[in-house]
């Protein structure tokens, strides 16, 4: 049981360092001097599409976008 408490937690852990890595990047590397991710790059850093360093390079390019998932809005008709 214990292992499966420990796996769980694992997972919320990994959750939360991405979160952090991707608000705050200078905390990972003070070295680095890097900005927080946002847009797209952030999207596929979260999903796990994407490494850190690499986000904003992917992003940039064309296949950022066949990354993410495009929401379409339908318009109802007025009547």
């Amino acid at each position: 049981m214990a292992t499966v408490l420990q796996e769980i937690n694992k997972i919320f852990q990994s959750q939360k360092d991405r979160l952090r890595n991707a608000d705050e990047p200078h905390m990972m590397r003070p070295k680095n001097k890097r900005k927080p991710l946002k847009g797209v790059a952030r999207l596929l850093y979260l999903e796990g599409k994407a490494k850190l360093s690499k986000a904003e390079a992917v992003a940039n390019s064309g296949l950022g976008l066949a990354f993410t998932k495009v929401t379409m809005q339908l318009e109802k008709k007025k009547e």
